[in-house]
């Protein structure tokens, strides 16, 4: 029997949470917490990133909070390997400079940059992703830049095959719109600096190895292991045995104060905490977490997951992720709860459809039209899905383009990012959309007070099973 199977039937057995509003957000409730994120990031060198000072503050200030409320929290320590940035630039032949992404975890080039000629893989689609040595059968690359596209393998393997091929540095084309941001899993077995870029610069760069021009890149991060925590609060009512997780990484890059990525979810998730604790006791027992080092590849959460039991995972019911609901020019969007991706390796377990559906109709039901978010595996929910229990959240978008449909329904700017600020300095609390998140924050309070007494739409699908 599944664990989504085993959770629908315990869950069944759970009478409804009595027929009360849900604990409906107020703005001035949020923008006191994001205010208060923004603040703390301004007493620390401006930014929240798990393993500094920032993050330690955001941590207390959210674990006080929910212990006045009357909260059982657990700190949950772990260590990681921190990153920052110190340099990204990239010139084209002549001087002028493009955006690059540096890959977390990448090796560095050197302090002066490296400069070499580039080397474009041409053929079908698989050669061009240069995910193997053979990719490079034929081309000239020793010593230069390779450029290759997205999809077909890891950030991981694309640098070993482009470093068995000899070339200096690897630079990947985004195959979507907007900027390519990625890490690297294996930091040790990485031999030359990799990076991404938009199509955009993906064209201009092809253009310069057709022209055997050199360009300069240069990428330089500092890298060593530090401790960082998970923040875990758990209602002391409700059915252990039936458990309802809600999750929001509390950390934010290392460039950044992180408001939209992720503050404006932290906000929203606590304040959805303060207000439940002052409604009548849930059925099934309700856990908040706050999430560390998201930023380097969903560490807290995989933490997590990695330490629950079986049977602590059959008792998780849902897991519901809150993911940069705040951006500048948001869109509204439920993670994908039918269909498999298999770039990011992730098949929604059973019952993830019916989160979808709820979030979907909560959406509805307060006049707004939601869209499906393919499972790209960039949020705490994928550990989740990945260890079989159903998951579900929102998400507002980053650095893809908003196109003119999703501007006509929502507002905003057509041809612009979700979040023109993902990852930059921008992103503090003067660039937050407050009714954005109100928008994401009613459909969440909406879903999970459901889920608090009730998995009714997941019972017949169990039934289905069974059969």
């Amino acid at each position: 029997m599944s664990v989504a199977v085993l959770s629908a039937l315990l869950l069944a057995q759970v009478p409804a949470r009595a027929d009360t509003a849900p604990a409906s957000l107020t703005d001035s409730g949020v923008r006191a917490h994001v205010d208060a994120l923004q603040r703390i990031a301004d007493r620390n060198g401006g930014n929240r990133a798990s393993g500094t000072n920032g993050y330690a503050e955001s941590l207390d200030y959210v674990e006080q909070r929910l212990k006045k409320a009357g909260y059982e929290v657990e700190r949950q320590p772990f260590g990681f390997l921190f990153t920052q940035v110190l340099t990204e630039r990239l010139t084209l032949p002549g001087g002028k400079p493009v955006p690059v992404i540096v890959a977390k975890y990448s090796p560095s080039t050197p302090a002066k940059g490296l400069t070499a000629r580039f080397a474009a893989l041409t053929g079908p689609e698989e050669r061009r992703q240069g995910c193997a040595p053979a990719s490079y059968d034929g081309a000239t690359v020793t010593g230069r830049i390779a450029l290759v596209g997205n999809g077909g393998c890891t950030m991981d393997d694309k640098g070993k095959a482009a470093a068995a091929a000899g070339a200096a540095a690897v630079v990947v084309i985004n195959d979507r719109a907007g900027e390519l941001y990625g890490w690297l899993k294996d930091a040790a077995g990485a031999r030359i600096p990799v990076s991404g870029v938009s199509p955009e610069t993906g064209e201009a760069l092809t253009r310069a190895a057709r022209q055997n021009a050199p360009g300069t890149l240069t990428l330089r991060s500092r890298t060593e292991k530090r401790t960082t925590e998970n923040l875990i609060a758990r209602t002391r009512a409700g059915d252990p045995a039936h458990q309802v997780i809600s999750g929001a990484h509390l950390d934010s890059v290392p460039e950044t104060a992180g408001i939209n990525d992720n503050g404006a979810a932290v906000a929203v998730l606590l304040e959805s905490a303060l207000r439940g604790a002052q409604r009548p006791a849930p059925k099934n027992q309700l856990v908040f977490a706050f999430w560390g080092a998201e930023e380097f590849d969903m560490l807290g959460s995989q933490y997590f997951v990695d330490r629950l039991t079986p049977a602590q995972r059959k008792r998780v019911a849902a897991y519901l992720n809150l993911e940069m609901i705040g951006g500048p020019n948001s869109g509204l969007f439920t993670m994908d709860g039918k269909n498999a991706d298999p770039e990011g390796g992730i098949t929604p377990p059973n019952g993830s459809a019916d989160i979808a559906d709820r979030l979907t109709r909560a959406f509805a039901e307060a006049g707004e039209v939601a869209q499906t978010w393919k499972l790209d595996g960039r949020s705490d929910y994928a550990p989740f899905m990945k260890a079989g229990i159903p998951a579900g959240g929102l998400n507002g978008g980053s650095f893809e383009l908003k196109t003119a449909e999703q501007a006509r329904l929502w507002g905003g700017t057509a041809g612009q990012p979700f979040d023109p600020c993902y990852h930059q300095v921008c992103d503090n609390a003067g660039s937050f959309n407050a009714t954005a998140a109100r928008k994401h924050g009613d459909a969440f309070v909406r879903t999970l007070d459901h889920f608090a007494g009730t998995a009714v739409a997941r019972t017949d699908r169990a039934a289905r099973d069974r059969d």
